[in-house]
């Protein structure tokens, strides 16, 4: 009688193994499944997150391959059904809510400000194109600067990297010297980990040098305003906000504002 051969052997092995999970974990994936095809139908952008980039196709597949390697090892140590479904189910629902709950929820944000974007730029533009007659006399000039914000730059966000955004992003100067970066109007995907940078140049989509992290971005929908850093020097010239995921080191979208 001839020895089996290598394939033989591990489908046998694999036929013992499968024969091993419990109804209950069948049930439980099967469960699952189904509810991942339903969000997948709901919002079919989720089934592109684990394949965005490098990252994300390591961070899938490494999670994958490590859960495969747990379960085979807990079957063949007979680990209790139970068990094994805490060891892996725990993990795989609070991954899976990191990654997937931005899809479904909005962070809403409504940031109060003494002006907007819309009407500093009309009267930006009016008090340019206006050409007034030359007075009969000389006209004493004002003892005070205009009061209030005043806008340096403004631009707009486009989707980056199969994302989509909306909304306006403007630089202002207060009236104390400081700086500030007002985001109008804004709606975008939302997506774990978000943070907010300002980066030199147009249309910039990775984090270059000189760029200048304001923090976590608090919400993907709604008026915000951020300061900036005191020792920041916004210089003349074109300048990127850029929203950019630090969990899966990518791109979001993108508001190109020149600073005049």
């Amino acid at each position: 009688m001839q020895r089996p051969g290598l394939v033989a052997r591990l489908l046998g092995m694999v036929r013992r193994l499968v024969g091993r999970v419990s109804r209950l974990e069948w049930t439980l994936a099967a469960i699952a499944g189904a509810v991942l095809i339903g969000l997948a139908v709901i919002e079919p952008d989720i089934l592109q997150a684990p394949l965005e980039n490098e990252r994300t196709i390591v961070f899938t597949a490494g999670g994958t391959a490590l859960a495969a390697i747990v379960l085979v090892v807990m079957l063949r140590l007979g680990v209790a059904p139970v068990l094994r479904v805490l060891v892996l189910g725990v993990p795989f629902v609070i991954v899976s809510w990191w990654l997937l709950s931005p899809f479904f929820i909005d962070d809403v944000v409504q940031d109060a400000f003494e002006t907007s974007i819309a009407e500093s730029t009309v009267t930006s533009t009016t008090a340019t194109s206006t050409i007034a007659p030359a007075p009969a006399a000389p006209t004493p000039a004002p003892t005070t600067a205009p009061s209030g914000p005043r806008l340096l730059g403004a631009g707009s966000f486009v989707g980056l990297a199969g994302h989509d955004g909306s909304g306006d992003a403007g630089f202002f100067a207060l009236e104390d010297g400081s700086l500030v970066l007002r985001l109008e109007n804004f709606d975008i995907d939302n997506g774990p980990a978000l943070e907010l940078y300002v980066v030199p140049g147009a249309e910039q989509v990775d984090l270059a040098d000189g760029s200048v992290h304001l923090g976590a971005l608090r919400g993907n929908v709604g008026d915000q305003t951020y300061e900036l850093p005191r020792e920041f020097a916004l210089s003349q010239g074109a300048w990127t906000v850029l929203v950019w995921c630090e969990a899966f080191d990518v791109e979001f979208v993108g508001a190109t504002v020149n600073v005049a």
